[in-house]
């Protein structure tokens, strides 16, 4: 019986790592989880932001707008295909139609505010 502290370790898994070291994956997962500063500035860099100024309301209700917006485009660009295609375009559309709903509700539902 060999003692498990006697036992010569295996270099294969120590190859690996080193071969991983200087890679780029390598270096953006460490500067991901070491590095909290470089991560949250890379996530500041938005395109589209909503202003902390809009209220609940407001935002429904865009966002009530932009799934019709998106509906629309769905069925129509789904007009022009066939099969599979076809298919996921107006899955999608029935997606965004029962987002909508969902959206529409919490507008309906939510207390008035005063003006």
């Amino acid at each position: 019986m060999t003692s498990l502290t006697n036992s010569p370790q295996k270099n294969e898994s120590d190859s690996e790592l080193d071969s991983l070291k200087d890679t780029v994956a390598t270096q953006r997962a460490l500067d991901y989880y070491l590095k909290p500063s470089v991560s949250q500035h890379t996530m500041e860099k938005k395109v589209f932001q909503v202003s902390s100024d809009v209220s609940q309301e407001e935002a429904l209700l865009h966002a009530s707008d932009y799934l019709r917006c998106g509906i629309a485009s769905a069925h129509g660009a789904a007009e022009h295909l066939h099969g599979p295609q076809r298919d996921l375009l107006l899955s999608l559309a029935f997606f965004m139609e029962s987002s909508k709903q969902l959206v529409d509700r919490a507008i309906d539902v939510q207390p008035l505010s005063a003006h």
